[in-house]
């Protein structure tokens, strides 16, 4: 199985940590645990767009329902 990966599909960890306002280590440590996908290119973490978008949705849902 192959998949496409352009580079507008990815985020750097920095942009994915300031796109979902956590901490970079957090992003680390979730991809650690399987918990978000991660793509590695040269040696260097890059986390897909969708992934933060999937992300983003729950933390929405998440605050929406307290309310």
């Amino acid at each position: 199985m192959e998949i496409k990966i352009t580079t507008n599909d990815l985020v750097s960890v920095i942009g994915a940590a300031k796109a979902l306002g956590w901490p970079k280590m957090r992003i680390y440590r979730w991809v650690d645990a399987g918990k978000l996908l991660g793509v590695k290119l040269g040696g260097i973490l890059f986390i897909p767009v969708s992934e933060v978008e999937r992300l983003k949705d729950k933390t929405d849902e998440a605050q929406g329902s307290g309310s």
